[in-house]
């Protein structure tokens, strides 16, 4: 259990990196126009959202604490 709370918790740090990441990318796109990128980049920021969501969740779920992230 322990060993799966670590994994988690490091893949949810690399998934809060990305996600700020894409935020940044869209934030400096959207002062140009939309494009296909930026559909395809706010797209990808979704997943990763709900992906952050499903771990924090799984990890409340099992007891373990997580400060939010949104």
């Amino acid at each position: 259990m322990v060993k799966d709370f670590k994994k988690l918790m490091v893949h949810l740090e690399e998934l809060r990196k990305k996600h700020r990441t894409l935020d940044n990318k869209i934030n400096e796109l959207y002062t140009h126009h939309i494009t296909e990128e930026l559909r395809r980049l706010k797209t990808e920021k979704l997943w990763l959202k709900d992906e952050i969501y499903r771990i924090e969740k799984e990890l409340i779920d099992n007891g373990m604490i997580v400060n939010g992230y949104h």
